[in-house]
């Protein structure tokens, strides 16, 4: 979610200063003195935020879920694993031609991003840092409604073991054992 928010927040932005949104008018917008270089750095922490690049909060959701996932549904889970792939090529596409190049003729010395328009963008970028270097804030939240659902689930002649996984400081997750 806040990654969403923060490509939507740049969307309007980038919208907002040229006019557009249509991939094929936008080029160059890293460009440090025609440009729109703080969103292009913002949308480059994004896209890698959302390829679930490993301290940001996109890797810990995808690697609990793909933990979580493998036992039971081995083949689908690697499917899923491999698209996060297709993915990050798709964002480094993305990059590619909107953020790099050189800017279009009909878009010069675009308005600067003023303040107000930041703060959104960098408080959303500081929690998706913040959750997927320490993402122990939330989950600790969770634990107690996910142990529920675990106890809930039917006994299949696997059973369901709670694992302290280092990765998240030791908070227990868990885990189908056959």
């Amino acid at each position: 979610g806040l990654i969403l928010a923060l490509l939507f927040n740049l969307v309007g932005i980038i919208e907002a200063k040229t006019g557009s949104r249509d991939l094929n008018k936008l080029h160059g917008l890293l460009n440090p003195k025609r440009g729109l270089p703080f969103v292009g750095a913002m949308a480059i922490l994004t896209m890698m935020a959302s390829a679930g690049i490993p301290g940001m909060v996109g890797f810990i959701g995808e690697f609990l879920s793909f933990q979580g996932s493998y036992i039971a549904f081995p083949i689908a889970t690697l499917i899923c694993l491999a698209s996060t792939g297709l993915t990050s090529v798709y964002f480094i596409i993305i990059i590619n031609r909107t953020l790099f190049g050189k800017l279009a003729e009909d878009l010069t010395y675009l308005p600067k991003v003023a303040g107000y328009e930041r703060i959104p963008a960098i408080v959303l970028a500081a929690l998706i840092i913040l959750l997927g270097i320490q993402p122990n804030i939330i989950i600790s939240h969770t634990q107690i409604s996910t142990d529920a659902i675990v106890a809930s689930l039917p006994q299949t002649g696997t059973q369901t073991a709670l694992v302290e996984n280092p990765l998240l400081g030791g908070v227990p997750v868990g885990l189908l054992v056959g």
